[in-house]
């Protein structure tokens, strides 16, 4: 009889232990519910401060030097720092820009970073302008007597601004527009330096998502003007 009074005790133990863990795990998973909907309860046309947004798109591009048309797999994401300053980063592939027969850039990747400018205060409609740096990973085609030739990919430093339009339409969706101005030169092993002049044009649907919740403080200006 004794064993069995022992196991009987050892089980009810186990048991109470078991209840302890569930409501652990029941008391943390409405703290994580708490807070995750106290992120979300400000939406990004509120206040844009600790957002991100994200997307990708396929884009279009007219190379001026060259006269084609270029096509682009683009994937962005934006921090907004401040409700109208916001880091950005973008990386675009090129999949479209000449023919086989045809001289000139070949491949013309890039990867991009800087800032962005919202000039208006939180709203649905998010208009920006934006100076984003880049560094090209480019290729080109050029005719050496009677054979077509294509150089080793090359490095170029590029310059760009942007301007576009987000209109948020949930607190996790949003659509877009953006043209952007790109410019920079390629040397590598051409017989002349090849200008890579270029405007993009790209939209879309987007995301974006709340990772912090700013302070009370974190308040556009013009409402403390108001106030």
């Amino acid at each position: 009889m004794e064993p069995k009074q022992v196991n009987h005790s050892a089980s009810c133990s186990c048991l109470a232990k078991n209840r302890l863990h569930v409501k652990h795990l029941l008391f943390f998973s409405i703290l994580l519910f708490a807070n995750f909907h106290s992120l979300h309860a400000q939406r990004i046309w509120e206040v844009r401060k600790g957002c991100i947004r994200s997307q990708g798109n396929l884009g279009g591009g007219y190379l001026f030097a060259q006269k084609k048309i270029s096509g682009y797999l683009n994937g962005e994401m934006e921090v907004f720092l401040d409700d109208r300053f916001a880091y950005t980063g973008a990386v675009c592939f090129s999949f479209l820009t000449i023919k086989k027969n045809e001289t000139g850039i070949k491949v013309n990747h890039a990867v991009f970073s800087g800032a962005n400018y919202h000039f208006l205060k939180p709203s649905r409609w998010d208009p920006y302008v934006g100076l984003t740096p880049g560094i090209g990973l480019l290729r080109a085609t050029y005719q050496q007597g009677d054979a077509l030739k294509s150089t080793s990919y090359s490095v170029a430093p590029l310059l760009s601004a942007q301007v576009g339009c987000n209109f948020y339409v949930m607190s996790f969706l949003h659509f877009f527009v953006k043209a952007q101005f790109v410019t920079g030169q390629m040397f590598g092993t051409l017989p002349s330096p090849q200008r890579i002049d270029e405007m993009k044009f790209m939209g879309g649907m987007g995301w974006n998502l709340r990772i912090w919740k700013p302070k009370v403080t974190d308040v556009w200006k013009s409402k403390e003007k108001k106030s």
